[in-house]
């Protein structure tokens, strides 16, 4: 496999990794649906710290998946681009076109346990 291609291959692996966490991607979904939020309100409405939220925040903005944006003394999350909502959107239509499929595939089971 050439260069290009493997680093490629690594940078499409680390952005799907970044989504498929539980939390992250309830985050990405809580920001697709409220456009906007701080830490402090996307924490309350998962149901999880502030300090895990922070977080997983830092690996969605690394991963050019969410901004932030000042505002005083808070921080306002959003989702970075488009491109990642349309994406979310074309996966979300991809499970319900196949979510059996998706769900008794015994090769993910099996990856789900080893981890």
């Amino acid at each position: 496999m050439d260069s290009n291609r493997e680093f490629l291959i690594n940078e499409l692996e680390s952005l799907f990794s970044a989504l498929s966490d539980r939390t992250r991607l309830n985050i990405v979904l809580y920001l697709i649906e409220k456009g906007e939020s701080n830490i402090d309100d996307i924490s309350k409405s998962l149901g999880r710290s502030q300090s895990l939220i922070s977080h997983h925040m830092a690996c969605l903005r690394n991963c050019g998946i969410v901004k932030v944006r000042k505002n005083g003394k808070y921080s306002l999350y959003s989702i970075s681009n488009e491109d990642i909502i349309t994406l979310i959107k074309i996966a979300l239509n991809h499970v319900k076109k196949y979510s059996q499929s998706i769900l008794s595939c015994d090769i993910l089971a099996e990856e789900k346990v080893k981890a």
